[in-house]
């Protein structure tokens, strides 16, 4: 399964009575009784909602022209838009088309207010006609673009101020596309797909209630195969007749309906697909180039400090390589290797040989054999050394062919190593699951004994959570090129613990006339077999065995490491580049290996003073107060602590600067600032140390009057009652439609009895079972909530349940919640299953009548 998972996910429940809809207020005037309706409510739009003025939806109407000026966007937005380079119609030939006509409109100008620190975000979603490359651009000339699964991001702004952005394409053919720019930009899930995370048909994650719960789904099925993982997890495999299983959508729809079977079993306590991993590897990318010098990202991480700490390299520590395995001659393991190999285990073909056989197609890249060796490649005077060149490697196969592999195995290698005490430390250059409980418990099991986790962030360019990564039992890695700067292909987040080098192949960051690209052991295949070599390769992958090894070095110097004090460190700034504040690109900032050796030894030089939190952020409608500690970390101690510059829209109310703890509160004054537009400064707090001079710390800040929630639009909304299984082509199609557009910040919609005459019009109800959903078709397409369009669906997005329509029925005050994000799967959505193939609901084409358009056309 790739990476390129999008994130940002916020579902609201809605409360579903049955009975009278009801009111409060005066008027002189009595209203009159509407009649029942069989089915009503009102769907409430996410925060920061904005819609380009001239999608398809508007361009459609007769008359309609592409807008002229530039639109106004707030502080922060997630706006959804239409771009297209010429105008025709979608060919309905294609099975994702229909026989309808799109417009022209090339490029979408906005005004956009934008700081240095922040950054912009365009992700394009095509259209059923292809993938156009997408332009975003700025008045000062900076550009990016963006296709299919690519993502364009703008940073680096010099000023605070109102820019020019656009958003443009050559292109004849339509795109949907999001743009956004919200507060922590990074640290949101930006997620605009439906899951669809890849899975291992007719398997299942299950975690039993007990032994008796063991034999119980067991015996659900008598086809039905268990293989036990560790502690309460299974493995559950069924062998199903072929004639079910006919097509790969066929096989993914029954293998999905057997698993929401068992999670109605009173023996699984949770269910979840087998889903597949891989590699974190960005595809295409590796480099081989003789002249490279290939220390460069040791440097950069300050390892020739560390190994003068701990001369011995890591040992005895032992971290487990949980990954394709590694390069084995007819002599033995990789010679730049094999003194440090301790065992090792194959979770694919479930033997003691965990060797990389290579790839049958396509290149023999011998991911695990690189991790491997930036770990613990050993000081032989041939090739290179691993930062921890004196740790014992163990070698643990859990992906396949092209580095990809299950959930299942990995699950069953991490138990193995917890429980057989395998390793002290283990590197997962994997990813892009979601959150699955069986790994969670295999991951928490091995903190619990003392085991320190580390995988890599992966290689999207999003701020998706994957997992195993974005584990609070793991330590997330990003990677950075040979200046420090984010790598254009890592992911960021709010769930990034720190950096590490992972190179890029398309920059020469620190100026060494190579490309950035991390040298490690490798293998290539010749005419009588493999043999031992070197290779560069980029990716998050190659970040986090720098992290795994600095772990075994302090693990070294202090044996009682666990992830608590790692953890403290971190956020102390004892293990990074930092000072305890933390972004959503690096974390708590590029590992330090000295650094953070010093810290395990008790040993930090220096004497810092940080602030929690790292960042003030104070509004009108969340906190207009915030207490900031100031923490001392070091051995020394500070002294003449002030106060000594503060933006002039914040005052001081109260601290204790002169004895510790030490702390100040600033609270913000509202009358200087504008509403709508957020302002920033810094609190500038300066003191002295026994070592030197004065010293400053910044303090970043930002104040914002909140906007009415008004004015959130997510564009015109198509509400529909859908049959709940698809056509032949995939879609749902519809059976009535109301057509509304915002009002106040919502949308209030309401369907009518189907009063028996002909023709009956489109927002006119039969008896039946439905699904209730309503999204918006941006690129007229006649489709909603596909990816990059709102989307709500009865009850919550991602859980849909069926609606019975009755002759009697009045369902009425139904809430739901819009959204251009889809739900991932996370611990705060545990039952949302993969929807693959989805391609979206069907709306309804009115017919001629002169009616306005209000969603009560006639159905043609």
């Amino acid at each position: 399964m790739r990476l390129s998972i999008l994130p940002f996910v916020l579902v609201s429940g809605m409360t579903l009575l049955a009975g009278c809809g009801g009111g409060s207020g005066s008027s002189d005037a009595v209203a009159p009784i509407a009649p029942p309706s069989p089915l009503s409510g009102v769907i409430s739009i996410e925060a920061n909602s904005r819609v380009d003025q001239d999608t398809m939806d508007q361009l459609g109407l007769e008359g309609a022209a592409p807008a002229s000026g530039a639109q106004r966007l707030p502080e922060n937005f997630v706006m959804a838009g239409y771009v297209s380079g010429g105008s025709g119609f979608y060919p309905v030939g294609r099975s994702d088309c229909q026989d309808l006509s799109y417009s022209a409109d090339a490029t979408d100008t906005f005004r956009v207010p934008l700081a240095p620190g922040e950054t912009l975000v365009l992700q394009s979603f095509g259209s059923c006609l292809g993938d156009p490359e997408l332009e975003l651009r700025l008045d000062t000339g900076a550009a990016d673009t963006a296709t299919i699964g690519g993502t364009a991001r703008l940073t680096g702004f010099t000023e605070a101020r109102e820019y020019t952005v656009t958003v443009g394409t050559r292109d004849a053919r339509p795109a949907r596309y999001i743009l956004a720019k919200t507060a922590g930009m990074t640290a949101d899930n930006l997620s605009f797909e439906w899951v669809d995370h890849d899975f291992v048909e007719n398997h299942a994650l299950v975690t039993l209630v007990g032994q008796s719960g063991q034999q119980s789904v067991i015996a659900v099925d008598s086809g039905v195969t268990s293989r036990h993982l560790g502690g309460a997890s299974w493995l559950m495999a069924r062998t199903v007749p072929s004639a079910l299983n006919n097509t790969p959508d066929a096989a993914k729809r029954e293998t999905l309906e057997w698993i929401r079977e068992l999670r109605r079993h009173p023996g699984a306590a949770e269910v979840q697909p087998d889903y597949r991993v891989q590699a974190q590897q960005e595809a295409g990318t590796p480099i081989n180039e003789p002249g490279y010098p290939r220390q460069w990202h040791y440097g950069l991480i300050n390892g020739p400090a560390a190994w003068q700490l701990v001369p011995n390299g890591g040992a005895p520590v032992d971290v487990a390589v949980l990954d394709t395995g590694l390069l084995r001659l007819t002599t033995g393991w990789h010679p730049d290797l094999a003194l440090n190999v301790r065992g090792g285990r194959d979770f694919v073909d479930n033997d003691s040989n965990p060797a990389d056989p290579g790839n049958s197609v396509g290149g023999d890249v011998f991911h695990g054999t690189h991790v491997a060796g930036t770990v613990g490649a050993v000081i032989n005077q041939e090739g290179i050394g691993g930062v921890a060149f004196g740790a014992g490697i163990v070698p643990v196969r859990v992906l396949g062919e092209g580095g990809t592999g299950a959930a299942s195995d990995l699950i069953a290698a991490i138990n193995w190593v917890v429980e057989e005490g395998r390793a002290d430390v283990v590197n997962m250059s994997l990813g892009g699951l979601p959150e699955i409980g069986q790994l969670e418990s295999a991951l928490q099991n091995g903190v619990d004994n003392g085991v320190l986790f580390v995988a890599a962030a992966g290689n999207s360019s999003t701020s998706v959570k994957s997992y195993p990564a974005a584990s609070p039992s793991v330590l997330a890695v990003s990677a950075v090129d040979g200046a420090g700067n984010l790598a254009g292909y890592s992911n960021f987040g709010s769930w990034i613990d720190l950096a590490a080098p992972g190179g890029d192949a398309s920059r020469d960051g620190n100026l060494d006339g190579s490309s950035d690209v991390v040298w490690s052991t490798s293998g290539e295949r010749t005419t009588t077999g493999f043999r031992a070599g070197y290779r560069g390769l980029q990716g998050t992958s190659m970040a986090a065995p720098h992290v795994a090894a600095v772990l075994a070095l302090m693990k070294q110097v202090d044996p009682a490491l666990n992830q608590g004090t790692v953890m403290r460190h971190l956020i102390a700034g004892d293990l990074t580049d930092g000072n305890g504040s933390r972004n959503d690109a690096l974390g708590y900032g590029l590992v330090d290996a000295a650094k953070a050796v010093s810290a395990a030894a008790d040993g930090l030089t220096g004497t810092v003073l940080s602030a929690s939190p790292a960042v003030v952020s104070l509004s009108s409608e969340g906190k207009d107060r915030q207490r900031v500690e100031l923490n001392v970390f070091g051995n020394g101690s500070v002294s003449d602590i002030a106060v000594g510059r503060l933006p002039d829209w914040l005052e001081v109310t109260s601290g204790s600067l002169t004895s510790q703890p030490y702390s100040l509160t600033v609270s913000l004054l509202r009358e200087r600032l504008v509403a709508g537009e957020a302002a920033r400064g810094s609190i500038e707090v300066t003191y002295a140390t026994g070592t030197g001079g004065p010293e400053t710390l910044s303090i970043p800040a930002v104040g914002q009057l909140i906007s009415d929630q008004e004015a959130r639009n997510a564009g015109r909304h198509f509400v529909l009652l859908v049959n709940t299984e698809p056509d032949d082509r995939g879609f749902y199609l519809a059976e009535s439609q109301v057509v509304v557009n915002a009002d106040a910040g919502q949308y209030p919609f309401r369907f009518e009895f189907d009063d028996g005459e002909e023709p009956r019009r489109l927002n006119e109800v039969r008896p039946g079972k439905y699904y209730l959903v309503a999204g918006t078709d941006h690129d007229g397409d006649g489709l909603i909530c596909q990816p990059g369009e709102a989307c709500a669906e009865y009850p919550v997005a991602g859980l849909r349940e069926v609606v019975s329509i009755t002759g009697e029925s009045d369902l009425s005050d139904i809430r739901m919640t819009t959204s251009f994000s889809r739900p991932t799967i996370s611990s705060a959505t545990p039952d949302i299953l993969p929807r693959p193939g989805f391609k979206g609901y069907k709306i309804l084409q009115a017919g001629p009548d002169p009616a306005p358009d209000n969603g009560v056309k006639s159905v043609r």
